[in-house]
């Protein structure tokens, strides 16, 4: 528990945190204090000089000192005035001295109206332009699709390269020059090559960096219709604000949760929403008439539907006399979709739409959850941890927020080197100066280096049977400790164990808190089972260490919850070549990225009657017999289960528009869940650790109205004025108490009346705070939250501070069920160990998902597909960087160019995961090769 002092501002008391600095302190009191420099995540530097403030050694002490309050201590008894002559004068003179460049451009600026610098001018009193002399100009950079560079705006406050060298680790950014012509930017021009580049959007308090892709269909802040939502293109559940006008989705915004994302996002989640946006979304119902029903792609004509039609022709197929209906559910869909569909199909024709190897790992997640031997941990938790194993998952490409918590991890021995020395950990620069290159432990056991290897204490590049054996031994150390056996010196050939095994043990049985983090994108059990084992072991032994595994899709684990046992696509496909069903309804999910071309297209036309509800015109859409369009993620009310089991809710910004509707909507008419709370009771009954669900959806719910809009949104009586001269009044929304105008409660703020057990409770839509435009009015709000007692999480906040209520619920917390074993790993003998090659999907944060193909601004960053291996593992083929390499399976094959990657372990070929999960079981590589082509192709 944190102590508090008290220390005097203007000669008044006030208690605050003992462990903060002063500039916290006075915006925890809720007072109006400039600074640029400062950011909650990253500490301070002192380097704008914006927070000044008069410091007195006791009552008697009428001079005083200015100090820098974000580099000051508070402490008891301390005395302060931020109101003197002398401070306000200096933070007056420091923003006009910081504003002679600047090229006061506001009205042309993208930050208008949500620009710190705007604020903090204000609020210093800098009004009035002095300065006639010439202003210092610079040369713009390109710095690829995502972000926007004016470097004339620069104020040197020096926040975007310590976020994004220091914070994320990127090193292509960088300040040039001194004094008065500094510079931040590359050294030469290009794309910023860092994965959460683009919240410098977000962290610089000027408009040096802005949104390259919001710049396409810009609006002014208080024009834009906002809503808070949950990321969808990872399993990681990243809290965002979601924000539109006219139909269009304009840009994406972090929302702050402390136990998940914190204050960032990963260009993944900030850019790929412009699949909503995108020409290929479908608007309309289609259906297709066909002569018959084995010539599917022959002799047919596209129809559009209206409802009654779609709606009429379903139930035709749904109650014929020898119907056969079966389902598909999607990983990326709502858990409430998934349902509906699962309620119309019934459980064993209920199939997830994921691989049979992933849903294999994800019900053996589930059993170890359910029996709470281990610790799930939050990203949060993870950042304050003091050792990571981390096992076959490049997270960077598959989870990159997981990445950047792990980064932050390693920081944690510096952090306490520091404390012992009475440094603060938010004195950043000194903390860095004392820790230099000492780090908390990273293990990292991979195929290959990852983007994590700059921090990593050991790098293992090995095989996946290599890998195994390593975490075998690993257990079998920890086992032996565990029951008390004394390992100073190696034992027998049976009981010996390698050095970098006993190494790996005792770094993690040194720490107070380590934990495992491994995922499921390797697709191999026995891996899996190997880092569960090691975690419920070195739970016995560390009881505060955690466990954390990134699954595939944001609601991969909560598909799983609703399936049975080898309901997966590869036991459909196969029951389908042997007893095709008459109908088959595909949610959302795009069959052609699980297989090739012709073993899908071969499957589905032994279907009569083929229903997919999806959002964009897919291979999948173009087999369909009737298309049901289904509304966006940011059209629709939802609940998510991310990969620690935290159930989350994501609000609709926006109706959905044209004939869209939920999946939920869809079949409302034909399962007899019209009702919400039937549809709730159903899942509840699917999967009891599910009954959550309800509380998360009503946790928001009140007897108040809560605006979307901002109040000074504009132009609502002439929006649809070149429609019509008639004023549309908004479209209401049935399932929440949010409305899509500015009438209602302003949706920034969580109000607390005089009676504390009355709260009303409002989803946030924003961030705002009085005199505070910027996102940096969270910064305020935050502060705020350290000054009240007993505060333990945003359920306790109380006025005007912006912050979710809805952390989300953690279904598995507080079960003590009966303890599962898992089965023991066990490493394969390859039946040609000389020869054996592991064939590995190789990962990349823009190809892996598969919305984010639809965002140009993403598109142009994807790398071309390429194979890659080792320089040894190149001559074993005989073949040279660029020529083409062949990797067969049993109807499929690829042929790509080859890429020579020398971290690469031995007998370890990676392709890329699309085409890897394409080629099925037996994937060979052909010794035959050729001249490579620009673009790799795919043969069938």
């Amino acid at each position: 528990m944190t102590n508090k002092v008290t220390i005097f501002i203007e000669d008044l008391p006030y208690q605050v945190p003992d462990d903060i600095n002063l500039l916290q302190a006075c915006l925890s009191l809720n007072m109006d204090v400039s600074y640029f420099c400062w950011h909650p995540a990253m500490g301070s530097v002192g380097a704008c000089r914006q927070c000044a403030v008069m410091q007195y050694q006791n009552e008697e002490d009428t001079r005083g000192r200015l100090v820098m309050s974000c580099m000051t201590p508070v402490s008891e008894g301390m005395r302060i005035s931020f109101n003197h002559e002398k401070s306000e004068t200096f933070r007056a003179t420091n923003i006009e001295a910081i504003m002679t460049n600047h090229p006061h451009d506001c009205p042309v600026c993208e930050e208008g109206g949500d620009c710190h610098l705007q604020d903090m001018t204000l609020i210093s009193g800098h009004i009035k332009r002095r300065y006639p002399g010439t202003k210092r100009t610079h040369n713009n950079q390109y710095l690829g699709p995502f972000l926007n560079h004016e470097m004339n705006r620069c104020i040197g406050c020096y926040r975007c390269v310590r976020f994004y060298r220091d914070y994320c680790g990127g090193n292509d950014l960088n300040v040039f020059s001194s004094k008065n012509n500094i510079y931040f930017g590359r050294a030469e021009p290009g794309n910023l090559e860092n994965e959460f580049s683009g919240n410098l959007a977000e962290v610089c308090p000027t408009g040096v960096f802005t949104d390259k892709p919001f710049s396409q269909h810009y609006i002014r802040k208080w024009d834009l219709q906002s809503s808070s939502s949950i990321c969808s293109h990872c399993s990681v559940g990243c809290n965002t604000y979601v924000t539109e006008r006219g139909g269009i989705i304009r840009k994406i915004n972090n929302r702050y949760n402390e136990e998940i994302n914190g204050h960032f996002l990963c260009d993944r989640g900030r850019f790929a929403y412009q699949h909503v946006n995108h020409e290929s979304k479908l608007t309309q119902i289609w259906s297709r008439a066909k002569q018959n029903y084995q010539q599917k792609n022959q002799s047919q004509q596209t129809h559009v539907l209206d409802d009654k039609q779609a709606h009429s022709q379903l139930s035709q197929w749904l109650n014929e006399a020898d119907a056969q209906v079966v389902g598909i559910g999607s990983a990326r869909s709502s858990i409430e979709n998934n349902a509906a569909l699962h309620k119309l199909v019934g459980a064993s024709n209920f199939y997830a739409g994921i691989a049979s190897d992933e849903l294999s790992q994800l019900q053996l997640l589930i059993k170890t959850y359910k029996s709470n031997q281990l610790s799930l941990v939050s990203l949060n938790d993870i950042e304050q941890s003091d050792a990571v194993l981390l096992v076959g998952e490049d997270v960077t490409q598959t989870a990159p927020r997981l990445a950047l918590s792990i980064r932050q991890m390693t920081k944690n021995a510096g952090i306490a080197k520091a404390a012992k020395m009475g440094i603060k950990h938010w004195q950043d620069e000194a903390v860095r100066n004392i820790s230099q290159d000492e780090k908390s432990p990273l293990i990292i056991i991979n195929t290959h280096e990852t983007k994590l290897a700059d921090v990593a204490k050991h790098n293992l590049n090995l095989a996946p049977n290599k890998q195994l054996e390593l975490l075998l031994e690993i257990e079998a150390y920890l086992t032996a400790k565990d029951a008390e056996t004394h390992l100073s010196e190696k034992k027998s050939s049976d009981t010996q164990f390698s050095d970098i095994a006993i190494t790996i043990a005792n770094e993690l049985l040194a720490a107070n808190n380590p934990v495992v983090v491994t995922g499921t994108h390797s697709f191999d059990i026995a891996l899996l089972s190997a880092c569960l084992r090691v975690s419920i072991l070195l739970k016995n032994q560390k009881e505060s260490s955690g466990f954390y595994c990134a699954t595939s899709a944001i609601n991969a684990l909560g598909l799983s919850l609703l399936t049975q046992p080898d309901h997966d696509l590869d036991s459909l496909i196969e029951n389908i070549t042997s007893n095709p069903p008459t109908l088959l309804i595909i949610m959302e999910t795009d069959l052609y990225r699980y297989y090739s071309n012709e073993k899908i297209t071969t499957c589905l036309d032994k279907i009569n009657h083929i229903v997919v509800i999806e959002q964009l015109i897919t291979d999948t859409v173009k087999m369909a017999d009737l298309v049901l369009p289904a509304a966006s993620f940011a059209e629709q009310h939802g609940s998510w289960l991310n990969n620690e089991a935290r159930l989350q809710r994501a609000y609709a910004v926006m109706p959905a528009s044209d004939m869209r509707q939920t999946p939920v909507q869809w079949l409302a008419q034909h399962n007899t869940l019209d009702d919400e709370q039937n549809l709730y009771r159903y899942i509840q009954n699917i999967s009891p650790l599910l009954r959550p669900i309800v509380q998360s959806s009503t946790a928001n719910k009140s007897d108040f109205s809560v605006a979307r809009q901002p109040m000074r949104s504009s132009a609502r009586t002439a929006f649809f004025a070149n429609i019509d001269v008639k004023e549309y009044a908004p479209k209401r929304d049935e399932k929440s108490n949010l409305t899509f105008s500015m009438e209602g409660v302003a949706g920034f703020r969580q109000e607390t009346l005089n009676n504390s057990q009355h709260k009303i409770t409002t989803p946030v839509t924003g961030v705002w705070s009085p005199k505070w435009n910027s996102n940096q009015a969270l910064s305020k709000s935050l502060s705020q939250t350290l000054n009240k007692s007993g505060v333990q999480d945003e359920a306790d906040l109380g006025i005007d501070l912006n912050l979710d209520l809805n952390l989300g619920l953690k279904i598995f917390d507080g079960l003590n069920m009966q303890a599962f074993e898992i089965p023991a790993a066990q490493v394969d003998s390859p039946s040609q160990p000389l020869i054996s090659i592991s064939i590995c999907p190789q990962h990349h944060i823009y190809t892996n998902d598969e919305l984010s193909e639809y965002s140009s601004s993403i598109a142009e960053l994807t790398p071309e597909p390429v194979i890659s291996l080792n320089q040894k593992q190149a001559n074993d083929l005989a073949i040279k960087s660029g020529e083409n390499l062949t990797i067969t399976s049993n109807n499929y094959n690829i042929s790509l160019p080859c890429l020579i990657n020398n971290t690469l372990a031995d007998k370890v070929v990676l392709v890329p995961f699309t085409e890897f999960m394409r080629l099925g079981a037996n994937k060979q590589v052909s010794s035959n090769h050729s001249a490579g082509k620009a673009n790799g192709d795919a043969n069938e």
